[in-house]
């Protein structure tokens, strides 16, 4: 990589100096991701219309083929899915959820009617709060056995501007399985 050699610094000027010119490669980078967006927009613009009657002719297809399958529930007895091609179709049992009206009093009841399970069907968690623990002083935490760690100092370069970082990554995600092709 280009310029990853750090160059000797004797003051605040020097990192300033840095910064700066951190700052105008930023502002090259996302004019250059800006090009490239304006061009997809400019792109998807023409085809916008078509793509939009495909995704429409794909959900109409997808509710046809559901509702067939719905009305078949005996074609997915055994097996349950198939594949056709690279479609996964079937039916699938869904978990269901828990349903109570009162946890205390479920609680309760089952204490009193399967206390032999009771300890297996009830969770009691006991956990330290963590950021809680943060607030209290360092001689408060040294006195219960709590130590800081890792509380050491890194470099942090951030730019508050915009979500450039994220486009250009996005924008070479989309790239990178062309290039291997």
């Amino acid at each position: 990589m280009a310029g990853t050699h750090a160059p000797p610094v004797t003051s605040m000027e020097d990192i300033v100096a840095f910064a700066r010119s951190f700052a105008a490669a930023r502002a090259t980078t996302e004019a250059l991701a800006e090009d490239i967006k304006a061009l997809q927009r400019k792109a998807l613009a023409g085809r916008l219309r078509a793509l939009r009657s495909r995704i429409a002719e794909q959900s109409a297809t997808e509710d046809t083929l559901r509702a067939a399958i719905l009305a078949r529930p005996d074609l997915f007895v055994s097996p349950r899915t198939i594949t056709v091609d690279g479609i996964r179709l079937g039916l699938r049992k869904q978990p269901g959820a828990i349903a109570l009206d009162d946890e205390a009093l479920t609680i309760e009841r089952l204490r009193a009617r399967f206390p032999d399970r009771a300890e297996a069907l009830i969770r009691v968690k006991e956990t330290l709060d963590r950021s809680a623990l943060r607030k209290l002083p360092a001689g408060e935490l040294a006195q219960i056995g709590v130590t800081i760690a890792k509380a050491t100092d890194d470099v942090v370069i951030a730019a508050a501007s915009s979500d450039l970082d994220r486009v250009v990554a996005a924008l070479l995600d989309d790239h990178a399985p062309a290039e291997a092709a």
